[in-house]
């Protein structure tokens, strides 16, 4: 199967406003294009200097189903089994990472074309690669928590879309910064429905083929990733397998995982994983190799997997 690459991307953008000055502390993308461009803009339409109208976004259309909030201009019904399986997304993220749940709203707003969302997001954040999803962490100019929000399209993934765009939200909403690789791969596990354990049969299946050919597992590699364009589709299977290798192998490991995300809510640099679950696995090349073989595909593998994501995100 040729590597595809993947349409829908989770950028996690920070935006800090303070004092006069304005810097990007940017979670995954790490480059300050993003944040220099909000200034400007700001600054030219206080002083008049530029007299575009950009477009606004959805906002039609609202409904409440805690955490989130819903913006749309097209009519959504929130009764869909879409959104009823979202309000169970929280539960099931802290619950299985036993995390302490977040207060925090997330905004998400719903396009209901390519064209609209196309046009909202180069007009306000330009210098983004076009993705199908975004995340983006914004902090407040006055401070306080800072603002959780999600932009997507209405699509045939927005299933998969939104779960994984509002995993990395309530990650955020308990956790400032999460590791790159760390958060997209538990990103990568939550995206899929419950009754699929983390099973993702399409990374399962290229990984298998791939691994000792194309590709070798190196987490220290993977932790040493800041920049979200550095990750391809071989970084992003390879951050789900490690997320579920240590979810659903031994219980030591689970622990490691656990325990180094309590420490990340009290300690932005606890220092990396790898080392930490290296005493679990003396030879963590031959732990990835063992789960990966011993994973169980669904019968129909195909049908049950997601159409496979176009990568990089």
């Amino acid at each position: 199967m040729t590597e595809q690459i993947v349409q829908r991307s989770t950028a996690t953008r920070r935006a800090v406003l303070g004092g006069g000055l304005f810097a990007a502390l940017n979670a995954l993308l790490g480059c300050n294009s993003f944040s220099l461009n909000l200034l400007s803009r700001e600054k030219a339409e206080k002083t008049g200097s530029d007299t575009r109208i950009l477009p606004a976004p959805p906002g039609r259309y609202t409904f409440r189903i805690a955490p989130y909030v819903f913006l749309s201009d097209f009519e959504v019904k929130p009764g869909m089994p879409l959104f009823q399986e979202l309000a169970k997304l929280r539960d099931q993220v802290y619950r299985e990472l036993q995390l302490t749940p977040g207060r925090s709203t997330v905004q998400v707003y719903l396009f209901e074309s390519k064209e609209r969302y196309d046009e909202f997001m180069h007009a306000h954040y330009a210098n983004l690669p076009p993705r199908r999803a975004f995340f983006i962490q914004q902090q407040r100019v006055m401070g306080g928590a800072d603002d959780l929000l999600v932009y997507t399209r209405w699509g045939d993934r927005i299933q998969q879309d939104l779960r994984h765009e509002l995993t990395h939200a309530l990650l955020h909403s308990v956790m400032r910064d999460v590791p790159l690789w760390l958060d997209e791969g538990l990103a990568e596990y939550f995206e899929l429905p419950p009754d699929r354990h983390g099973v993702n049969s399409s990374h399962v299946e290229t990984l298998r083929r791939d691994l000792g050919l194309s590709f070798q597992a190196d987490l220290d590699r993977l932790e040493k990733l800041k920049d979200v364009n550095e990750m391809k589709g071989p970084e992003y299977r390879e951050a789900w397998l490690w997320v579920h290798l240590m979810l659903h192998s031994r219980p030591e490991a689970k622990t490691v995982l656990l325990t180094y995300l309590q420490d990340l809510r009290a300690n932005r640099t606890p220092g990396l994983l790898g080392s930490r679950l290296a005493v679990v696995f003396p030879s963590l090349k031959e732990a990835f190799k063992k789960h990966l073989e011993q994973i169980e595909l669904p019968i129909n593998a195909r049908a049950a997997s997601p159409s496979a994501p176009s990568i990089p995100r």
